[in-house]
């Protein structure tokens, strides 16, 4: 693994997930060549009615991991000519999403290993926006899943599908912190079987890509989430 040459994908501004990957990254000595980091982009994405995710105030731009680390970091739209001559003169064999909006074939084809996206929900049955809510409403399990990605949405090849634990008491906070956490968790197995070229192909000819919940069927979720711990939640483990 320490011939192998990593390319992160994330967003020029201080993100979460991308400040945990990163430096989940480094403490497993993956060494990351280099990051590629997109300006935000304005989504015309309607503001959930419901709060599902911890609005979290301390975290470190990625630019700041990067001089810390030494990882090379350039500032550029993900589907431009310039990150894929970037892939190119740096030898890329994998990337990693940390942050991205949907990349294109011609991103994807340079990486002779692929690129792993984490996904917050089971695929091929829970694909698209808000997987924990739709899995919720649509009573499907909640779990992750990591997969290297192709050119359709939520889709590729699968590396690892997991499922969280579900306790009576959870909120959608728990459930939505979990889900992140076990994305964290399985970042290093995610990289061994995609190296190993271990991974399942997917049919999704029958599942259904979900947009943004609506609002009238996300103020259904408190009640509907009672229904759902009732079947999926397993005693609190103390």
């Amino acid at each position: 693994m320490k011939n192998i040459k990593v390319a992160v994908f994330c967003y020029n501004f201080p993100h979460k997930k991308t400040q945990d990957i990163l430096l989940k990254l480094f403490l497993e000595e993956i060494k990351i060549n280099c990051i590629f980091a997109a300006e935000p982009l304005k989504l015309n994405i309607p503001i959930s009615t419901i709060h599902t995710k911890i609005k979290h105030f301390a975290v470190v731009h990625p630019k700041q991991i990067a001089n810390r680390l030494g990882i090379k970091y350039y500032v550029l739209p993900h589907n431009s000519i310039g990150v894929e001559e970037l892939i190119k003169n740096n030898n890329i064999d994998l990337g990693i999403i940390a942050g991205a909006r949907l990349l294109k074939p011609c991103i994807i084809s340079k990486f002779s290993k692929g690129i792993i996206n984490f996904h917050p929900g089971l695929i091929p049955e829970s694909r698209g926006l808000d997987a924990m809510l739709w899995s919720i409403y649509k009573k499907i399990p909640l779990g992750v899943t990591a997969h290297l990605i192709d050119e359709r949405i939520d889709a590729g090849r699968i590396l690892i599908k997991e499922k969280i634990p579900i306790y009576k008491n959870d909120t959608l906070l728990d459930l939505s912190e979990r889900l992140y956490e076990k994305q964290l968790d399985i970042l290093f197995p995610a990289i061994e079987k995609a190296l190993n070229e271990r991974w399942t192909c997917i049919d999704i000819a029958k599942s259904s890509y979900n947009k943004k919940m609506p609002e009238n069927i996300e103020k259904q979720l408190p009640h509907i989430l009672d229904e759902y711990l009732k079947i999926f939640a397993v005693e609190k483990i103390s």
